[in-house]
């Protein structure tokens, strides 16, 4: 991957964390099914779990990301490839995302949220 490419595809990620955060109350929660409150709450608690470091090959995806996908999966239950549209991730890298995310999400919130047996 060139330096442009990575460059690139960082940009984007930015572009589309921005675009997240800077949309009014009301269209963020269609988003995420939350608050900003609320996802800032969950992003606080599960930002050490999931965040990753940048490579020279590669800039991570932020934690913010990785969660606001995972929150959009649970939501719409959208596919990875529309998922990949959205956020400019590769699918591959969302079908690990989600389940990462998923477990930080169980393992932060145990004493909050039943889990069937």
């Amino acid at each position: 991957m060139t330096s442009i490419h990575r460059n690139r595809t960082s940009l984007t990620m930015e572009q589309q964390l921005n675009e997240l955060v800077a949309e009014s109350s009301r269209e963020f929660k269609k988003f995420t099914r939350m608050s900003k409150a609320d996802f800032e709450y969950l992003l606080n608690k599960v930002s050490p779990l999931i965040a990753k470091q940048d490579t020279q090959l590669r800039k991570a995806v932020p934690a913010k990301i990785r969660l606001a996908i995972t929150l959009r999966y649970l939501a719409s239950g959208d596919d990875f490839e529309s998922l990949h549209f959205l956020f400019k991730v590769s699918p591959q890298l969302i079908s690990q995302i989600i389940p990462e995310v998923c477990r930080a999400l169980n393992k932060v919130l145990k004493d909050k949220i039943k889990v069937s047996t």
